[in-house]
C-alpha cells in the first residue's frame, strides 16, 4: 500500500531519550507511522517493552540497536536492524559493554574534574536507572549543576569529541561490531555518516560487511543526503532514515521528523532474507 512509512532510529529511556518505550510508541502511532525501530543505545531491553502495544496499535517494531565502536580515533555508531536479541554472543557483547560505559562514565567524571567541573558520576548513573548511560546524562547533570546552559551546551564545550570531558563509547573497531550483528541475523547500517566526518572510511565498512547506510537523518542537510545517496549506490548499500528521536533531550527533533517510505523496509527484508551469514 503506497503512502506507508517508517522512522527507523528511534530511543527510549531504557538509554539516552526521555520518553518511554511505551510513549515512543504512542508518538509513532500519532506521527502517522506505520513501522518503527527502537535503536537504543546497546541495550534491547525497551523492545519486550514496546512490543505488545505496538502490536495492539498496527504499528510493526523492527527490533533494533545503536552500537558503538571507534576508527581512526572517531566515534562510530551502527545501527543493527532487524536483529535477534537472544543471540548469544551478541547478548554477552552487550553485557560487557553495558559494564564498559559504566566505566566510561567515571573517567569522563574524572577528566571534567581535571577542568573544575565537579559532578558524581553516582548522579549520571542513577540518572540512566536501569538504561544504558551515555553522554547526554552527563550532558543532564551538567544543566542541573547549572555548568552550561543547555544540553547542546554541555557538547559544545565539555563533552563532544575533542573537548576535556569527551571519552571515545567503544575502542571495539567496527568490523567486529558489523559481524556481531550479521551473526545475531541483524542488518549493519551506518548511523548518521555525516558525525563521522571521514567519508572514506565507508569504504571499508562496507568491506568488511556493512549492508546499509543512513542516508536520510534529521541532521542531514539536502546536499549530505545527496552525496550519501551518491555513496549508497557506488556502494551497493541499501538506503534507511530515521529522526534519531531522544525525547527532550535532542531539541527541535520529533518522532516521525524524518520519515523513509516503507518500501526501504521492505528492501531491507529483502536483503536479510538473501544474504549468506
Amino acid at each position: 500500500m503506497s503512502g506507508r512509512t517508517a522512522d527507523l532510529h528511534l530511543h527510549t529511556t531504557l538509554s539516552d531519550g526521555t520518553d518511554s518505550p511505551q510513549r515512543v510508541v504512542e508518538l509513532a502511532k500519532q506521527a502517522g507511522l506505520s513501522a518503527l525501530a527502537i535503536t537504543d543505545h546497546d541495550t534491547t531491553q525497551a523492545l519486550p517493552i514496546a512490543e505488545p502495544l505496538a502490536r495492539r496499535e498496527g504499528l510493526e517494531l523492527i527490533p533494533g540497536i545503536e552500537m558503538s565502536a571507534s576508527a581512526g580515533g572517531a566515534e562510530v555508531h551502527l545501527l543493527g536492524l532487524f536483529i535477534d536479541p537472544a543471540h548469544g554472543p551478541f547478548r554477552r557483547h552487550l553485557e560487557q559493554q553495558q559494564a564498559r560505559r559504566e566505566r566510561r562514565v567515571h573517567e569522563m567524571v574524572r577528566q571534567l574534574a581535571r577542568v573544575g567541573v565537579a559532578i558524581s558520576a553516582e548522579e549520571v548513573l542513577r540518572l540512566s536507572g536501569e538504561g544504558t548511560a551515555g553522554r547526554p546524562h552527563v550532558a543532564r547533570v551538567l544543566v542541573s549543576r547549572g555548568y552550561v546552559s543547555s544540553i547542546p551546551e554541555a557538547f559544545e564545550r565539555y563533552i563532544g569529541e575533542g573537548k576535556p570531558g569527551f571519552v571515545p563509547g567503544s575502542p571495539i573497531d567496527p568490523s567486529g561490531i558489523i559481524r556481531l550483528i550479521l551473526d545475531a541475523g541483524g542488518v549493519p547500517v551506518l548511523a548518521h555518516p555525516v558525525f563521522l566526518k571521514n567519508d572514506p572510511l565507508i569504504d571499508r565498512f562496507a568491506r568488511d560487511g556493512l549492508a546499509g547506510l543512513e542516508v536520510y537523518h534529521s541532521s542531514h542537510t539536502p546536499e549530505a543526503v545527496e552525496r550519501y545517496e551518491g555513496i549508497a549506490r557506488r556502494l551497493h548499500l541499501l538506503m534507511t532514515g530515521g529522526s534519531d528521536y531522544h525525547g527532550d533531550s535532542k531539541e527541535g527533533v520529533s518522532i516521525g521528523a524524518m520519515k523513509v517510505p516503507y518500501g526501504l523496509v521492505e528492501e531491507l527484508k529483502r536483503w536479510q532474507a538473501t544474504s549468506k551469514r
